[in-house]
């Protein structure tokens, strides 16, 4: 009955740590077919027709960088939402990239790796750059910079953040992978990103706790209840004096001793005999 109420307890105890560690992951809504959709047209300024994909960004994609931070500015975080296209995925993007210059994108996928470099371009002067791979895969990340960070959003080289990016896509381009040579797309807009058990360092270090001394209770019950129990095997196995140990001490025959039957049935009392 202790080992059972050792299991179940620790068995809830591992449910609600679970529960709480891993926060409910947001998930992207279908985009299904509602009539004719609205057809995609680039951006036609002529800050985009010295774009070239699959290069490094560089000078001639300042004019248009410059742009689509301003446009960013100039809206709020629920215009550029709205204003995003759902329904266009890599691809498009990387199939006919000139198709789509400048059109806002919505973005919803984990954060593998966020950093951030002084910039002219910046009224703040400062860019951050999230290297986001949407549904979880790990194969071709969008490269998405922004300007304002969300307060507490982790940094670094190796962060796992779940995130939504809103932005407008500039250009396919080119980096260096290890020894791979690469390309990625790259969007301009806002990031949104919400606080989770994950990044919250002091609370997961309480429930560590909690569940460190949880587990150290449970450990000695279960001592507590081997030990128990190994002492009952151990009296059981010592115990003497039972005629039914006496008999098992003696290997089985077919033939039984006369005097030895004799004098156990002497040895039984007048009740036994009859």
């Amino acid at each position: 009955m202790t080992l059972a109420a050792v299991m179940i307890v620790g068995w809830a105890l591992v449910w609600t740590y679970g529960s709480r560690t891993l926060p409910a992951r947001a998930v992207e809504p279908e985009t299904t077919i509602q009539g004719t959709p609205k057809p995609v047209v680039p951006d036609p300024d002529p800050a985009f027709e010295t774009v070239s994909d699959r290069t490094a960004i560089g000078f001639r994609d300042s004019a248009a960088y410059s742009l689509l931070l301003e446009r960013t500015r100039s809206k709020t975080p629920v215009q550029l939402a709205e204003a995003a296209r759902r329904d266009l995925v890599l691809a498009h993007l990387w199939e006919r990239p000139e198709l789509y210059r400048g059109v806002p994108i919505h973005l919803l996928g984990t954060v593998r790796r966020i950093l951030y470099y002084e910039s002219k371009l910046s009224k703040t002067g400062w860019l951050y750059e999230a290297w986001i791979f949407p549904n979880d895969e790990r194969t071709i990340p969008y490269v998405c910079v922004f300007e304002e960070a969300p307060k507490g959003l982790p940094i670094g080289p190796a962060v796992s953040e779940r995130v939504v990016f809103n932005g407008y896509f500039l250009k396919i381009m080119r980096y260096q992978a290890e020894d791979v040579v690469r390309g990625a797309p790259v969007l301009v807009g806002r990031i949104g990103w919400e606080p989770s058990a994950a990044s919250a360092p002091v609370a997961v270090a309480g429930r560590d706790q909690t569940l460190f001394w949880s587990l150290v209770v449970l450990g000695g019950f279960f001592v507590l209840s081997l030990f128990r129990w190994g002492f009952q095997l151990f009296r059981l196995f010592t115990a003497t004096g039972t005629p039914r140990r006496e008999l098992a001490a003696s290997p089985p025959a077919e033939e039984f001793d006369p005097d030895r039957l004799q004098k156990w049935l002497d040895s039984q009392p007048e009740e036994a005999e009859d």
